[in-house]
């Protein structure tokens, strides 16, 4: 029951109970000769008045009125708005000055101003964040108007470990033949890349030592730049991730892969078999279930796949991730054994050639090799005019339930993974890849073993950036914080977050790195200019706006809109009013056919 049937229940009661007083005692009174027809009509007229006065007065009625519709002006509105007849134009902070249009600060406060709105279309680019809410209690119509060439969408790294390799990925839209670059902290282009027919792009850069980095994403056209937009890089100091590398045999490729993987900040340890039982590499390790555990990845040719399949299953199954590659062409056993995985190998079979991406720009190779030393220069690892010696399998690894990680110039897969228990299994087609080291493609080399580690390896147990996109002046919602969150902001200020359900909303102001401080250690997330990546902001309230056109506005929003409670003053006055009347008319005795003494006293 609610309040108000609470109240009319008990006004109701007490004017029932009044109007069986008021009867009582004229009956008493008429037969003493002093009932009066007329007064007793007053006095039971006027009690459920004074009931039905102060109902009011307690509960104003709804005033409606007004307009129905409404008229909403946002960002990218055209001025000629106001000059089409209809429903009131209501501007919006982001919308253009207009004369005729009714500014307000937020949508809420427009419905508050013009009670009764059922429908209002939205002009512009659309409602943001914060509107959306106030507009599921009407029915919205939005025709878009098409997005303006940019980025579309753009996807930070995770948490990358120091001197490990990240990919930056994203999506243009109506930008055909337009080059985007990705830009270090020192101003050098570490990738650069056309963008595909469908707009998505994929740019790799290199993290160098720990702490939060800005690294900047640039998208120009016929040498003018359309959009730039900052890539937050949060690079840590954590352990490395654990690396066994298996090899049925010493040879280049081992080499090599050690190499590149202490660089790239990997726990390396290698264990090679030289025959008659005799072991190569690093202190031997025990490669059974509880040995292969402490891991995060393996990589294991096909000649020490053989003798170690049922302990590496288990472990993947455990949660280690493996990859497995060719020395050569492989024979029927292995083949059938790998199928068995997952991977359904087609194809003649033996070694093809492999194609070769172009090489990059000497520029950029130097950037993306980085500083060089006294005993291994940059320019002993620029591209060189002959193409490596590099093949792959005859078989192309295929399945279901397997994802592509690699493809080559000429679209063959060379890299596929699947899962297997709590772990993932990949699978490299790529024959004597080492040879690109030799030749000055040390950043493809470094490229394809970093994707097929990256996809298959262990997760590190927590991550200490916040993922997503934020702009400064929106909302965001901060969840797991406990009672003693703060978040410091970009200029050393901090705030403290009320948890509501384990969540706290915050407002960034400035741009820049923010942490969040909590018990168990410091979260970093990074916020945008509010002019950052608009056409990407653009898209996400326009999927917003979408979902309420085609919505139904609650029943009982919808009763909210429909009115606002009106002035309850006048019926305080009349009620007052009335209710005196109704007290000089009990208390006078006007009205009685001969005098007597006050109502009290008669009964």
């Amino acid at each position: 029951m609610t309040i108000k049937w609470a109240v009319a229940l008990t006004l109701g009661l007490a004017t029932l109970l009044a109007l069986v007083r008021l009867s009582l005692w004229h009956r008493r009174a008429r037969k003493r000769g002093e009932a009066s027809p007329v007064r007793l009509a007053l006095l039971m007229l006027l009690q459920p008045v004074v009931s039905t006065l102060l109902y009011c007065a307690l509960f104003p009625p709804m005033e409606g009125g007004g307009a129905t519709d409404l008229r909403i002006a946002t960002a990218g509105t055209s001025r000629l708005a106001t000059t089409a007849d209809g429903s009131p134009l209501i501007l919006l902070p982001e919308a253009s000055a207009m004369a005729g249009g009714e500014a307000t600060p937020d949508l809420a406060t427009a419905f508050r101003r013009h009670p009764g709105v059922r429908t209002i279309t939205v002009l512009g680019d659309g409602l943001g964040q914060r509107d959306i809410d106030a507009a599921q209690q009407v029915a919205v119509r939005f025709d878009p108007p098409p997005l303006r060439p940019g980025i579309l969408n753009l996807t930070p790294p995770p948490t990358v470990a120091a001197g490990g390799r990240f990919v930056v990925g994203g999506t243009l839209t109506r930008l055909s033949g337009a080059t985007i670059e990705l830009i270090d902290p020192a101003g050098r282009v570490t990738d650069s890349i056309a963008a595909e027919r469908d707009g998505h792009f994929l740019l790799a850069g290199t993290a160098r030592a720990a702490g939060a980095v800005s690294f900047t994403l640039r998208v120009r056209k016929d040498k003018r730049v359309i959009e730039q937009a900052d890539v937050p890089v949060w690079v840590t100091d954590s352990a490395p991730p654990r690396l066994l590398i298996l090899a049925g045999a010493p040879g280049p490729e081992v080499k090599y892969l050690r190499r590149w993987a202490s660089d790239a900040g990997f726990d390396v340890t290698t264990q090679m078999s030289a025959g008659a039982g005799i072991a190569l590499g690093d202190a031997p390790v025990a490669l059974d279930a509880a040995g292969l555990r402490r891991f995060d990845v393996a990589i294991v040719d096909d000649r020490a796949w053989t003798g170690l399949r049922g302990p590496l299953i288990a472990a993947v199954r455990g949660g280690m991730g493996l990859v497995l590659r060719a020395g050569g062409a492989i024979d029927g056993p292995t083949r059938s054994q790998w199928q068995a995985l997952g991977f359904g190998l087609t194809g003649p079979g033996g070694v093809a050639p492999l194609a070769l991406p172009k090489a990059s720009e000497e520029a950029l190779a130097r950037t993306r090799h980085g500083i060089g030393s006294d005993e291994s220069p940059v320019d002993m690892a620029l591209p060189e005019d002959l193409a490596p010696d590099v093949s792959r399998l005859g078989l192309t690894p295929g399945g279901g339930e397997a994802v592509p990680v690699l493809r080559d110039e000429g679209g063959a897969t060379l890299g596929m993974w699947r899962a297997i228990g709590m772990g993932r299994v990949a699978l490299f087609t790529g024959v004597d890849s080492y040879a690109l080291t030799l030749t000055g493609r040390r950043d493809l080399y470094g490229d394809w073993w970093s994707a097929l580690l990256t996809s298959v390896a262990r997760p590190a147990p927590s991550s200490r950036m916040i993922p997503g996109v934020v702009w400064a002046g929106e909302r965001m919602a901060l969840c797991d914080i406990g009672d003693d969150g703060q978040v410091e902001h970009a200029d050393g200020a901090r705030t403290k977050l009320v948890p509501v359900a384990g969540c706290g909303a915050f407002w960034p102001a400035k741009a820049g790195w923010h942490s969040l401080r909590v018990k168990d250690g410091l979260r970093l997330f990074h916020v945008q200019p509010r002019d950052a990546l608009p056409i990407m902001r653009a898209a996400r309230d326009r999927q917003a706006m979408a979902m309420l056109s085609t919505a139904t506005p609650d029943a009982s929003a919808a009763a909210m809109t429909a009115g606002t409670p009106g002035s309850a003053w006048p019926f305080w006055l009349t009620w007052l009013a009335t209710s005196a009347l109704l007290w000089w008319l009990e208390r006078f005795g006007i009205g009685r056919r001969k005098g007597g003494s006050s109502m009290s006293a008669e009964t």
